[in-house]
């Protein structure tokens, strides 16, 4: 991602973080929402309201972000799906991965993620990060495969993270082929 791309995750992240105090409590049924041309689904506990946002990479090409945003209850869900530009370098998904964290981790508390954890995935390259921000608890689970990165942020009061809403959230993900 770039750095016009992680300010409009950061601007979500403090949009998200506002608006969590009035949301209406969870349901028992989940939404499985399907991105751009069949490329994935995720599990989210309603249907989620579906935005882009334009960014470009370090030399001026643009890529659309495609987001999805639900705010339940105390809690956030969040997809995101961008193909990177040819002119990105993804040969090393996980320095890609890794600079995407690393651009995102100074508007967490103490300018860090709490924890960050890399998985080898059939052709894909996946972190679980989990950070505090402004009295929320943050989940970032990523996956880049090829130049398609997916992103599920959970976003929720301390200790959330690892919760059963969260892990059913992050465990849902499937990318097409």
């Amino acid at each position: 991602m770039t750095s016009r791309g992680s300010g409009l995750l950061s601007a979500l992240l403090g949009t998200v973080l506002l608006a969590l105090a009035g949301a209406a409590p969870a349901q028992e049924a989940w939404h499985t929402m399907t991105g751009p041309e069949k490329s994935f689904t995720a599990d989210l506990p309603a249907e989620p309201k579906y935005t882009t946002a334009q960014s470009s990479t370090p030399a001026g090409v643009a890529y659309t972000m495609h987001q999805y945003q639900l705010e339940q209850g105390a809690s956030a869900y969040v997809v995101q799906f961008v193909i990177y530009p040819r002119d990105v370098n993804v040969a090393d998904q996980q320095r890609v991965l890794q600079s995407s964290l690393d651009r995102t981790a100074k508007d967490m508390d103490g300018g860090k993620w709490g924890s960050a954890n890399f998985v080898k995935l059939p052709g894909a390259t996946g972190v679980d990060a989990i950070g505090l921000r402004e009295g929320s608890e943050i989940r970032s689970y990523s996956v880049l495969k090829g130049r398609q990165l997916y992103t599920l942020l959970h976003i929720g009061a301390p200790g959330s993270a690892r919760s059963a809403e969260a892990e059913r959230f992050v465990a849902s993900l499937k990318i097409g082929p």
